[in-house]
């Protein structure tokens, strides 16, 4: 006698793990993310949408320098209020 008939056995605790067999031959799959059913452990979340670019930071001179800066002359502000005051 002659059988076509096959089984196909689901995993309720592990989804998609399947098993087809017939007669006395079988094969077993699995596809998923190894993840048992009900477990809570994995609860993917959605990034935010809003990401913002990181501001460029402004240039700053030279930690060390080859050669020595050349001095910046200030203004003598002493004279600058005495010259407004006449």
């Amino acid at each position: 006698m002659t059988t076509y008939s096959v089984n196909v056995f689901r995993s309720c605790r592990w989804p998609g793990a399947i098993t087809a067999q017939r007669g006395n031959k079988y094969t077993s799959i699995y596809v998923g993310y190894g993840i048992k059913k009900g477990d809570t452990c994995f609860n993917p979340t959605v990034p935010p949408l809003d990401w913002n670019d990181p501001t460029d930071q402004k240039e700053q001179p030279e930690p060390t320098p080859l050669e020595e800066p050349a001095p910046v002359e200030e203004k003598d502000s002493d004279n600058e209020e005495g010259e407004e005051n006449e």
